[in-house]
């Protein structure tokens, strides 16, 4: 018997003996990988029957934690239930455990606990994301992100303000957006990640100027001007925090030299992004809600 089959059965009884003693969680593991074995060895019928006890496993597991506490732990263990299901091709029980985690989630979102890790609330985040509930991911990955910082992982809390941003900017707030963002660079900048500071620096400067509070924008573009001289970053995101500036300060012939020479080397969503920024400062100056600073 070749020596991945001997493998794969080997893996399988030591599943069932798992499952006996009620090791649910190390049983749908093991199930996992004996279909890997299935899946390597060109075998998709097993693949698909080992992934579904896998999911059934998992499920058992959450159930057992759900009843007693109905806890973050329950519904990381049903979102991994989900994927094992689908893997094999079963939707329902997919969608049932789906289900399980969006209750959680909702009453997580009343009376935020934020119990577990903050890459546990970063899955749970995940989840609702590709479930496309943007403002309840958007709140998990805040949650995230203060956790992150109270575990002393600023790159980590950094991106989880990011995502947080992204998510606020996919459904159109831009004012929360900002403000992300520029939590994010605060993170970055103190975990020394100047690039990225400065970077998310800009991109919320230039959402302050869209909500007409260009005195914050202003700040923002200084910050980045100091990220960018921390971290010797290249000339690029200099340009930008320099257009962000001119921009807040109502200099517009200034920021339309810089735009002209940014202006190729930016993707199109930001470069609408800061047109849309020109626009509002025109505005702003012609109004008389903006006074020009040099």
């Amino acid at each position: 018997m070749p020596a991945r089959e001997e493998k794969h059965l080997e893996l399988v009884r030591e599943a069932e003996e798992a499952l006996k003693q009620g090791r649910y969680e190390e049983a749908a593991l093991l199930m996992q990988r004996a279909a890997a074995y299935s899946g390597l060895l060109g075998d998709m019928e097993r693949f698909r029957v080992f992934m579904a006890k896998a999911g059934e496993f998992y499920e058992k597991a959450a159930e057992r934690l759900w009843r007693t506490e109905g806890s973050l732990e329950a519904s990381l263990l049903y979102i991994k239930a989900a994927k094992c299901y689908r893997d094999a091709g079963r939707r329902e029980p997919a969608e049932k455990c789906n289900l399980m985690v969006q209750k959680y989630c909702k009453a997580m979102r009343r009376s935020p606990r934020l119990e577990g890790s903050a890459l546990d609330l970063k899955r749970i985040g995940d989840f609702l994301k590709d479930r496309g509930d943007l403002e309840g991911a958007g709140d998990c990955y805040r949650w995230a992100a203060e956790k992150a910082e109270k575990e002393g992982k600023l790159v980590l809390s950094g991106g989880l303000h990011r995502d947080a941003g992204n998510c606020r900017w996919l459904l159109d707030e831009v004012e929360k957006t900002a403000e992300e963002y520029s939590r994010a660079a605060d993170k970055y900048f103190e975990a020394q990640e100047y690039f990225e500071a400065a970077w998310h620096y800009s991109l919320s400067g230039f959402l302050l100027i869209l909500e007409g509070r260009f005195k914050e924008a202003s700040t923002m573009a200084q910050k980045a001007g100091v990220a960018c001289l921390e971290g010797k970053i290249p000339v690029l995101l200099g340009s930008m925090s320099r257009l962000c500036g001119y921009l807040s300060r109502g200099n517009l012939y200034a920021a339309r030299r810089e735009w002209f020479a940014l202006r190729l080397k930016v993707k199109a969503e930001y470069a609408q992004l800061i047109e849309r920024c020109f626009r509002k400062v025109k505005q702003a100056l012609k109004e008389g809600t903006l006074q020009k600073r040099w």
